[in-house]
């Protein structure tokens, strides 16, 4: 079991012990850990009687700098604080981790683990964790843990593994090796024990800091595990970054960074959107203007979240990355968003800010803002609980006008033989059911958009949504579409209706303008909001969804005629082929008309053949739009359209929805938006899950067009990329440029 141990004689009952723990079956590994750890113990016992003036072409040289540097360094340390190191040499996990749980006092208290992987292959977990949670560092630092691995798997370890951990290829020199451990374990007692601004962050860090448990208790009570934690590195949210991640070890809810905090705002959206999860972000307040509009568009969707943003108090001249100053207000730039926000200067003022930070939330679900001083943001004192005015439930009750609208709406539904088209919002699950089983049984024609792709599919379970006709939007609608709409209505038929369910008549829900929608179309509009109603809209109704649907289901009872018609036209719209001759004609490159309708057909005959299903994440660019129009959508998806329609949302969106999506994923990422965005792509590959993650790497078929340039001056030089694997594995669409082929 133990190859060694190395201590520093009859010292070591008198000082405090720390212990070093080495994992391999590498015996020159366990030599030079044990030459080093007694160098070190002889200078922590005062005896430095070393020579330094080694020629410099000696292959030790290296190794007697640094021990010169340790020998200068250690004697200006106080001699009743030099502590005493001892080491042990295990071949296995398993005979370190049964040293470890039988209480081996000769590694109490551990502080350095050294882990040789060489004869493993990489694994998905953390292999640190499983000695570790045996028994934790008592002063970890980030010089505790250092993997060694072969070259090969390098790369793969630098992924699994983050920035939290060092990572190293043993050298071939011994001198080098011993001079990188001695580096590595002066490090740790200058962060651990010598220097006393680090020691004290560290040992402040061991405990949880007061804001980051009251903020998990507050969203605990409203989300229980349906919210994650989202953050970006930064000194002065370091403590409480840790903090939420120890309180949220072992729970369902997630702690997630990302390339910067744009990434992160996107994640918030997605979870919201999608898996309808709320959030925290930790961020510095300098850093707020990174999120860019996504900001704008986590309001929007009524995204509710808690944002912890560190900043300087006002006394402080010009502060680093501060927002208030004697030139700028960077508070007043959140109120100007018409956002929450509040200031905590000293930790008195945690309840307070706390309570109506919460209470904000609570009515009005948006980003709110909750700013500290790093006093605040490192505070473990005792304060007060939050007590914030949670609002009551009330059971909607409508009233005799919404009644009188609503039968209006009833009878335009039964008896009325214009079109009738209804455009959904982001929707339920249980609202898309009860649209999809309205819908057939009413006649009514079904549409999503590009804002919210999927909301209703153009296939349920595998089947054809018969009244699923496509997209309505300013952008990317077909044939179906347009004919439906741009059809000649008859004198008996009178101007279609257009329903707007959940939704604003904003100015990306069609293809017309504020006027022609009033001349053209009677507009009908469910939306909670009253303020949300258009001044367009001829029939609004300020009720939630739910209550219009529950409203009409038992009163639903179509005219035959006009069930007839409805379906007739329905049916015959859906005959129309989706692509014009010009898309069919084969070419080399292929067009992108093309190539999204062979892969359209491609979708669909697996959603038909093998109950696929997918979600799907759209870009901004003629690449998304293209898939929207032309690909069958499964499932509710991610659009970078939404809001400010920020080209790079949906690919910063991919590694969280990766991570999340419990079904394959399919994107559609344009050149455009890879060049404005950090590459995601390690992040991306890191997310997925470990039977996933070995389909992508070994089993993926893959299509791919690239266009290098046509002659359409709108489209010169664009790359198109598509990629497809097989049921059950992941898809990415837009990687690297250059062709590939099916494999």
């Amino acid at each position: 079991m133990a190859a060694s141990q190395r201590g520093c004689g009859h010292m070591q009952q008198e000082r405090r012990n720390i212990g070093i723990l080495l994992v391999s079956q590498d015996e020159k590994l366990a030599l030079d850990l044990d030459m080093v750890v007694e160098s070190v113990n002889g200078l922590l016992s005062r005896n430095t009687d070393t020579p330094f003036d080694l020629h410099p072409n000696d292959e030790c040289f290296p190794y007697r700098q640094i021990f010169a540097q340790a020998c200068r360094y250690l004697r200006s340390q106080p001699r009743d604080k030099l502590p005493a190191l001892f080491s042990r040499c295990f071949h296995s996990m398993a005979t370190a981790r049964q040293a470890l749980s039988a209480g081996d006092w000769t590694l109490s208290p551990l502080e350095c683990v050294l882990l040789d992987t060489r004869h493993e292959e990489p694994v998905d977990d953390d292999p640190f964790l499983a000695l570790t949670l045996q028994q934790p560092p008592t002063r970890p630092s980030p010089c505790s843990a250092m993997l060694l691995c072969e070259e090969r798997v390098l790369g793969k370890w630098m992924c699994r593994l983050g920035g939290n951990r060092l990572v190293r290829v043993p050298h071939s020199n011994p001198w080098q090796r011993r001079a990188d451990i001695l580096r590595l374990i002066l490090d740790h007692l200058e962060h651990a024990h010598f220097n006393r601004m680090l020691a004290r962050a560290r040992q402040k860090a061991d405990g949880q800091v007061t804001l980051a448990q009251k903020i998990h208790h507050l969203m605990t009570e409203r989300w229980g595990d349906q919210w994650d934690f989202h953050f970006y590195t930064g000194s002065m949210v370091a403590g409480f970054i840790d903090s939420m991640k120890s309180l949220l070890q072992g729970t369902d809810s997630h702690c997630l960074t990302g390339n910067n905090e744009h990434s992160l705002a996107v994640s918030a959206l997605a979870g919201w959107q999608l898996y309808g999860r709320a959030y925290v972000i930790a961020m510095t307040s300098g850093m707020i203007d990174e999120a860019r509009g996504t900001l704008a568009n986590l309001k929007r969707a009524a995204a509710p979240g808690i944002i912890v943003c560190a900043d300087s108090p006002e006394t402080i001249w010009y502060p680093f990355q501060g927002t208030l100053d004697a030139d700028s207000d960077g508070h007043a730039v959140i109120a100007a968003r018409g956002l929450w926000h509040g200031f905590m200067r000293t930790p008195d003022d945690m309840p307070a800010c706390l309570a109506n930070a919460f209470q904000a939330l609570d009515e009005r679900p948006a980003p709110t803002f909750v700013l500290a001083t790093q006093h605040v943001l490192e505070s473990q004192a005792t304060i007060s609980e939050p007590v914030v005015q949670r609002p009551s439930s009330k059971a909607a009750t409508l009233s005799c006008a919404q009644r009188e609208r609503l039968d209006q709406a009833v009878a335009a539904i039964n008896h009325d033989n214009a079109r009738m088209l209804w455009h959904c919002g982001r929707l339920t699950s249980d609202e898309r059911n009860q649209i999809l089983r309205l819908a057939e049984k009413a006649g009514i024609a079904l549409v999503d958009s590009i804002i919210h792709p999927g909301s209703v599919p153009g296939f349920s379970d595998g089947k054809s949504v018969a009244n699923y006709l496509g997209t309505l939007s300013m952008y990317g609608f077909n044939r179906a579409v347009y004919e439906f709409l741009e059809a000649q209505s008859t004198n008996e038929e009178g101007a279609p209706w257009l329903f707007f369910l959940k939704g604003k008549v904003e100015q990306s829900s069609t293809p017309y303008s504020e006027g022609k929608l009033k001349r053209n179309f009677r507009i009908g509009q469910v939306n909670c909001n009253e303020a949300h109603l258009s001044p367009f809209t001829l029939l609004g109704l300020d009720v939630r969804l739910a209550d219009f649907l529950n409203y009409l289901e038992p009163r639903l009872q179509v005219d035959d005629a006009v069930l007839r018609q409805r379906r007739a036209r329905i049916e015959q719209l859906r005959k129309l082929p989706a692509a014009q001759p010009s898309d069919l004609i084969e070419t080399m490159p292929m067009t992108p008309n093309y190539f999204f309708h062979q892969l359209g057909r491609l979708v669909v005959d697996l959603i038909e053949s093998r109950s696929y299903r997918y979600t799907g994440v759209y870009d901004v660019g003629r690449c998304g739009l293209s898939a929207m129009r032309n690909v069958a959508r499964t499932d509710p998806g991610f659009s970078g359209w939404y809001g400010r329609a920020l080209m790079g949302d949906g690919l910063m969106s991919l590694p969280y929805i990766a991570l999340k999506n419990e079904r394959n994923v399919l994107a559609f990422i344009g050149d455009g938006a890879r060049a404005i965005v950090p590459n995601v792509e390690q992040r991306l590959v890191g997310s997925f899950d470990p039977g996933h993650r070995r389909a992508w790497w070994q089993r993926h078929r893959f299509l791919s067009e690239q266009r290098r340039a046509f002659h359409d001056s709108d489209l010169s030089g664009q790359t198109l990329h598509a990629q497809w694997l097989q049921p059950g594995q992941r898809a990415i669409d837009g990687m690297e440029g250059g062709s590939r082929r099916a494999c």
